[in-house]
């Protein structure tokens, strides 16, 4: 009976490193979700923080140094942006509503999507 007592002791120990051990490997992988979790909501604060900066720079507070480029670069990229999606409305003949910026038919009298009445400008200057 030694023998055996011995066999299920040394049994019992191995399961209990194996659990240990797979307890600890649900615990890492846990605290490794937590931290890429984390890191996630702290890299949408960051981008929060930077537009609200940003913001407030256009807005007319003072830029300076690598602030003021980076928000000329901003502005710059923002600039060909719009020209870009104004061209492609222009080639699929769509205008943006003025209210909720959803592009609509150019023959459209109200926006789809916010229901607004649209008056758009005419190129040459007629309402």
């Amino acid at each position: 009976m030694d023998f055996f007592d011995d066999v299920m002791t040394k049994a019992k120990e191995a399961i209990d490193v194996a659990s240990k051990k797979t307890n600890d490997a649900v615990t890492v992988q846990k605290q490794k979700f937590d931290i890429a979790s984390l890191e996630s909501k702290r890299a949408r604060d960051f981008q929060i923080l930077g537009e609200l900066y940003y913001n407030k720079i256009k807005n007319g507070a003072e830029a300076d140094g690598d602030v003021g480029r980076i928000v000329k670069a901003i502005n710059e990229k923002n600039e060909k942006i719009n020209s870009l999606k104004s061209e492609i409305n222009s080639i699929k003949h769509k205008r943006i509503c003025p209210k909720c910026g959803t592009a609509v038919e150019q023959a459209s009298n109200y926006c789809g999507a916010c229901g607004a009445k649209l008056v758009f400008e005419e190129e040459d200057g007629v309402e």
